[in-house]
C-alpha cells in the first residue's frame, strides 16, 4: 500500500527552521569589494615575485589573481547595480526602518 502526503493525517513540521532574521549585506557589496581588494593585492604581489614564481612552477598564480580581479568587478558591478535598482524600487521601506532604529 503506497500513502502520498496529501493523504497523511498530521501536519509536517520541519526540524529545522530558519530564523527570520535581515540579512546584514543583501546587496553582498562589502563582501565582493573585499575579496575583489584581496585579489588585486595577491595579483600585485605576484607581479612583483614573478621570477620567483616562474622559477618553482607557480607562474600561473599571477593569471588566477588577476582573473579573480577582474571576476570580482565584475561581481561589483553587479552588486552595486543591484543596490542601486532596490534602493530606488523601495524607498519608503528605507525611510520607515531608519525611523524605527
Amino acid at each position: 500500500m503506497v500513502v502520498s502526503v496529501t493523504q497523511n493525517s498530521h501536519q509536517h513540521h520541519p526540524v529545522l527552521v530558519q530564523a527570520p532574521v535581515r540579512a546584514l549585506d543583501p546587496d553582498g557589496v562589502a563582501v565582493i569589494g573585499s575579496g575583489t581588494v584581496a585579489f588585486a593585492v595577491g595579483a600585485i604581489v605576484c607581479w612583483l615575485f614573478q621570477a620567483v614564481l616562474v622559477e618553482t612552477g607557480r607562474g600561473w598564480y599571477l593569471a588566477v589573481s588577476i582573473s579573480g580581479t577582474v571576476l570580482g568587478l565584475a561581481g561589483l558591478a553587479y552588486g552595486l547595480n543591484r543596490r542601486r535598482r532596490r534602493a530606488r524600487l523601495q524607498p519608503e521601506e528605507t525611510a520607515e526602518e531608519s525611523i524605527e532604529s
